[in-house]
């Protein structure tokens, strides 16, 4: 059954996730608390479709600073003209947007920034990363190496996101994301990527959680809204955050 398959091929790499990224998950986490127990800040931008699985979320840290961005381009096609599809809505292409986003955003110089990007070749996050970088930002990757290494980069210094950045934490998921094959379709289906993200940002969350606590710090961390006391809860989290910036 496909779905059987599915769930041995997720089962997999999260395992090996599990085992073989320990090591890089330490040591970005290790970075961020050092950071953070100094007075920077934290921040988190996601190029996927999880962009927003941490953030303000229940057992989330409070001082996790979500770097968002909306584009929109609204302009409908004129007669006789081919319409440009997915490409009108897709700006990941576009270095001077990753430039811009790293030069008005909130990023300083002590902070770390905890960047996701699947493949890691677009220009887009390898601009954020360097423009971090020279704001004096710490940049820890989340990314597929060897899918990073399988596609050619498409950034102006030929360099991809896991090659520019402080740490890195390898997914090591499969080239191309989907990891069920079909006899009957031309392209597998069900990614990884997603679950494989998830899994080390919460994991990355973890670590550093347990850094901070073994230098005697005690960070806010958010609480279900589904819980009786969830809002009242996460407001003095967020009252005790603004205080302590901890």
């Amino acid at each position: 059954m496909l779905a059987a398959r599915f769930f041995a091929e997720a089962r997999a790499h999260l395992e090996r996730l599990e085992r073989d990224a320990g090591p890089e998950i330490a040591s970005a986490a290790a970075l961020t608390a050092e950071r953070v127990a100094a007075g920077g800040r934290l921040h988190h931008f996601d190029t996927g479709h999880t962009a927003r699985e941490p953030v303000r979320r229940a057992g989330g840290l409070v001082g996790l600073h979500s770097i968002e961005l909306a584009w929109r381009l609204d302009h409908p096609t004129p007669p006789g003209r081919e319409p440009k599809g997915l490409e009108q809505a897709y700006y990941y292409d576009n270095e001077e947007m990753g430039r811009m986003v790293a030069g008005r955003s909130q990023l300083a110089r002590g902070d770390v920034l905890w960047l996701v990007s699947n493949s890691g070749k677009e220009p887009f996050p390898v601009a954020l990363a360097l423009g971090a970088a020279a704001a004096g930002c710490a940049v820890v990757a989340v990314t597929c190496v060897a899918f990073a290494r399988a596609v050619p980069a498409r950034h102006s210094s030929g360099k991809r996101l896991f090659e520019v950045a402080d740490r890195v934490i390898d997914t090591r998921g499969p080239v191309g994301d989907a990891v069920v094959e079909v006899a009957e379709l031309s392209t597998a289906i069900c990614p990884l990527s997603g679950l494989l993200n998830v899994a080390a940002v919460w994991a990355l969350e973890a670590a550093t959680v347990e850094a901070l606590l073994a230098r005697g710090i005690t960070p806010a961390v958010y609480r279900s809204v589904n819980l009786p006391d969830g809002f009242a809860y996460n407001a003095e989290a967020e009252r005790r955050y603004r205080e302590r910036g901890i």
